[in-house]
């Protein structure tokens, strides 16, 4: 049990840069503590230009660790494995450490599709449109592609939508895919799916679609978690859509994680509910 930090307490982590707002320390440490884990998570910031420095640490300290912003690519070169889903992503957001081998993984899809799981929303022959081209965009493009949906990729820069088109053809061998910019848009879908940055500091005021294709749609999910409610999500409730905050993916991502390092099928969902809520509610309050 995580009674206090000891020398046979197991390390994991989650590093990035910046790193002082993420919640990812709360709920590992709260999934410790149920599961009566001698483990600690810990906030690392490193650098871009001192990733490469670190990696020694990180493979001979930490059982396990997350990566974010910027190094969810960087990481990939200093991998001794990476499994299928990071592979396909092109992106790591989990190493576990194993028999002194940094092992690459990526559950931020798994963590996406639980978001629209929970909500009930289903994606099979439905238009959805994907807002971005970045690197949460190409995760969400996959799920949803191997959910069926029928996609559209808007993004400010068309040439890098018609890159991931490109690259989701190759990869999913499919063409149910169209592309456009995002101030050509004009009709609204059963689900919008914002990756964009549109909505977080410093662009809380923005919006990344016009109010009127907002109110055609049906489900708006946010991939942003903070603040709680974007702009785009006010406005998506003031009409009636049903929405989804980015929290759920970054929470059940986590969970995922946590099966992989402590290698344990028994790690179940519904017994974190708990957990979900706590955190839920001062994500909620913070943002007000």
């Amino acid at each position: 049990m995580n009674t206090g930090i000891k020398g046979t307490t197991k390390l994991y982590a989650v590093i990035g840069n910046p790193i002082e707002h993420s919640f990812s320390p709360m709920i590992h440490n709260r999934i410790f503590k149920t599961l009566r884990q001698d483990a600690v998570y810990i906030p690392l910031k490193i650098e871009e230009e001192h990733l490469a420095e670190s990696i020694p640490m990180l493979r001979n300290c930490f059982e396990g660790f997350n990566v974010t912003i910027p190094h969810k690519q960087k990481i990939i070169p200093y991998l001794d494995e990476m499994d299928a889903d990071a592979e396909r992503y092109g992106a790591v957001n989990t190493v576990k450490v194993k028999d002194g081998k940094l092992i690459g993984y990526n559950t931020d899809g798994y963590g996406f599709i639980k978001g629209l799981e929970m909500e009930g929303v289903l994606l099979k022959d439905q238009p959805v449109l994907l807002l971005g081209a970045g690197g949460a965009a190409r995760v969400a493009a996959f799920e949803l592609l191997q959910k069926g949906a029928l996609l559209t990729i808007a993004n400010r820069n068309i040439q890098r939508a018609q890159k991931l088109k490109e690259e989701l053809i190759q990869n999913e061998n499919s063409s149910k895919i169209e592309i456009c910019r995002l101030d050509e848009i004009n009709q609204g879908y059963v689900c919008i799916v914002n990756a964009t940055p549109a909505g977080m500091s410093p662009y809380e005021e923005e919006i990344p679609v016009s109010v009127e294709v907002i109110r055609k749609s049906r489900v708006i999910y946010d991939l942003i978690y903070n603040p709680y409610r974007t702009k785009l999500l006010q406005i998506a409730q003031q009409y009636g859509c049903k929405v989804i905050n980015g929290f759920s993916m970054l929470f059940y991502q986590a969970v995922k994680a946590q099966k992989i390092w402590l290698e344990s099928q028994k790690i179940e969902e519904e017994n974190f509910q708990s957990i979900y809520q706590e955190i839920e509610i001062l994500l909620r309050r913070d943002s007000q």
